[in-house]
């Protein structure tokens, strides 16, 4: 089994947790019990309030082969403990994941065979459920179903470009595995202290260009777990660090300013719609009317300029994206 581990490629699973005492053990079950034996999970505790610190040293005793964790002395916020697990991984190849969500059965081995037959394969993604935390019930698929996205691959310049000009719709985070030698050797950048996933897969995207490749499986490999303390369920925050990430890839990577461009009207339009959401309709009109200025032409923009005089009309915020 040594000499067999030793010929398979280390793959570190990135783990994040803070006050998952709920679901954190069946998280790193769903790892565990993957058919992939040579794997290292790397554990952040972003200084939990609840019991999820004493879990995670019942499961670190048990497996101490496999599991490395540690916990900060402080809460780091997710950017900064994203780098503190980062810097501890060793594996040639880093999973993102984090101690509220699953990883399903043969998930890391099929990333791995198409990673490892293909070095030109500097990132690897796959299709997402999206469940309900309560009954388990599947919500919707990332690439499949209704409102899916269409999954985009070739090229990591062209994903790239589709990344900074439509967000991670159709990538889910917790679905990728990249080769850890791409990755930007400053890590998670921190002038983007919550949505610093989307920046990193840029970055991964970008510095690989035209000579490397971004790879799909149709699988539904992972399951994302919806409950009322998702990071992304936070509003204005997470916008903000869009707008932050664009503007960093603008001064960084000239050659892809007019998807940055694109992305501005995009995050200007969600933005918009957000802040009608909470009755703030003139902020929210402005933001609307810059996005469509900056190019994004879309129904919804008039729909939601609509809402904002007619506050009724709100039954359609859902539409916004």
């Amino acid at each position: 089994m040594i000499s067999i581990m030793k010929e398979l490629p280390l793959v570190s699973v990135l783990f994040l947790t803070y006050n998952h005492q709920e679901f954190i053990r069946e998280a790193i079950e769903s790892v565990l019990d993957q058919d992939y034996d040579n794997v290292e999970i790397v554990i952040g505790d972003d200084c939990s309030t609840d019991n999820t610190w004493q879990i995670v040293q019942e499961y670190q005793d048990k497996f101490p082969e496999k599991i490395k964790a540690f916990r900060n002395f402080k809460n780091l916020g997710i950017t900064e403990n994203c780098n503190e697990v980062l810097k501890r991984c060793t594996g040639k190849y880093i999973a993102f994941f984090s101690g509220d969500d699953l990883f399903l059965p043969g998930k890391i081995k099929k990333q791995i065979g198409v990673m490892e037959k293909d070095q030109s394969v500097v990132l690897c993604y796959h299709d997402v459920e999206t469940f309900n935390s309560g009954d388990g019930r599947a919500l919707c698929y990332t690439n499949h179903g209704p409102g899916s996205s269409r999954p985009i691959y070739g090229s990591a310049e062209k994903v790239a470009r589709v990344v900074i000009e439509k967000g991670c719709s159709f990538m889910g985070v917790v679905s990728v595995m990249a080769r850890r030698d791409s990755m930007p050797a400053k890590g998670f950048d921190q002038r983007v202290p919550v949505g610093s996933d989307w920046l990193m897969l840029i970055e991964i995207l970008a510095i690989g260009g035209l000579s490397k490749k971004v790879e799909y499986l149709p699988d539904v490999l992972t399951r994302y777990r919806r409950h009322g303390s998702n990071v992304t369920g936070v509003g204005y925050k997470h916008t903000s660090d869009e707008f932050v990430t664009l503007a960093i890839i603008e001064s960084t990577y000239p050659s892809f300013v007019l998807s940055v461009h694109k992305g501005y009207a995009r995050v200007r339009f969600s933005f918009g719609a957000r802040m009608i959401c909470n009755n703030n309709f003139q902020a929210g009109r402005n933001f609307l009317l810059l996005s469509l200025l900056s190019g994004w032409i879309s129904w919804k923009i008039f729909q939601w300029l609509a809402a904002s005089y007619v506050p009724s009309l709100l039954r359609f915020r859902k539409s916004a994206n």
